[in-house]
């Protein structure tokens, strides 16, 4: 019987089983121990990495690819972990459970591969190898609610899916297309850039005519305004005309009237002149009546010129023609009468 002693790490997790009976167990212990008697259980109490690599897995489309990840978790339960694997500590090994994390980490790859194959499964190549990021919280959430992580006693801290990579020749395919579609997206850019500039260009000329509109809209404004104020001053000018006219044709029928009651007055006076002079010609001629006729000849020729004396001397030899029998007129005779019309 050897007794042995040995001071534990205080990230290593010691069960101490004697009898078949746990007797001490706890994070980095100090013992002194019969190897004979004494079994050892040593956990380990940090966080623990295991890699995961899955070739061949077949998508949608069925091409295949290629998943590279990383998992990190801890024990949680030590006891249930004790009963899933040998971590018996060995004093002449100075084994640290070397075994028994291969098992673990052989175990979770299992139920990720699982994972994995069914969300591949689901999807075309082109989203599969977009979705490391998804993938990665896709097998998180189904690990923590897996139930063999849960009689494995871990809890799964993190997922890290480093890569979904296709095979060469998919990925040549791919790239070929991708490298026409950004052709196509580049074109699209030019046709786009291009359209855009058409489309300024427009709005450009678009703005340019409606300013040219505005403007015609404008000095077609001012032209009818100042044809109305033409056309304003003209109906004011015609008003004034009018008024004027009316004005003039008001005097001149003002003057017409007092024309026709000068002339009425004026008939009225010349009425009554010729009413006067008639009564004085009546007047007259009454005192003529009984005036002798011989007398008042004779008046009339005393105050005569020879002209009027010698007419009237022919006018009373024409009214006695017939009474006449010849009547001789010499030429001095008729000198002789023009020489006594002269004087």
């Amino acid at each position: 019987m050897a007794i042995r002693f040995k001071k534990f790490q205080p990230t290593e997790y010691v069960r101490v089983i004697r009898n078949g009976r746990t007797v001490k167990e706890g994070l980095g212990l100090t013992l002194l121990y019969s190897d004979i008697q004494t079994s050892i259980l040593l956990l380990p109490a940090t966080a623990l990495d295991a890699s995961f690599a899955f070739d061949e897995l077949i998508t949608a489309d069925y091409q295949s690819v290629f998943v590279q990840g990383a998992v990190t978790y801890v024990i949680e339960d030590f006891k249930q972990a004790g009963k899933m694997a040998d971590f018996s500590y060995k004093w002449e090994y100075g084994t640290r459970f070397g075994a028994a994390l291969e098992l673990f980490n052989k175990r979770i790859n299992n139920v990720i591969n699982t994972i994995v194959i069914r969300e591949i499964g689901k999807k075309e190549i082109r989203q599969v190898i977009q979705m490391a990021d998804e993938m990665a919280g896709i097998i998180l959430e189904n690990l923590r609610q897996d139930e063999t992580m849960i009689n494995l006693g871990i809890r799964i801290l993190n997922i890290n899916v480093l890569g979904i990579v296709a095979k060469p020749e998919t990925r040549k395919a791919l790239e070929a297309a991708a490298r026409e579609e950004i052709l196509k997206e580049q074109d699209d850019a030019i046709y786009k850039r291009r359209n855009a500039a058409i489309e300024q260009e427009r709005l450009i000329k678009e703005n340019e005519l409606n300013t040219e509109m505005k403007v015609a809209q404008k000095e077609q404004e001012i032209k009818e305004r100042k044809l109305e104020g033409k056309l304003a001053l003209e109906e004011k000018e015609k008003d004034r005309r009018i008024k004027m006219r009316n004005t003039e044709m008001e005097e001149k029928i003002k003057l017409e009237e007092r024309n026709k009651e000068f002339v009425e007055l004026e008939t009225e006076n010349n009425r009554k002149r010729a009413e006067e002079q008639a009564f004085a010609a009546a007047a007259m001629i009454k005192a003529y009546e009984n005036a002798n006729v011989a007398l008042i000849e004779a008046c009339a020729l005393a105050n005569m010129d020879p002209k009027t004396l010698m007419a009237k001397a022919f006018m009373e030899l024409g009214e006695n023609a017939g009474k006449i029998g010849t009547l001789n007129m010499t030429p001095d005779l008729l000198a002789a009468i023009a020489d006594a019309g002269k004087m």
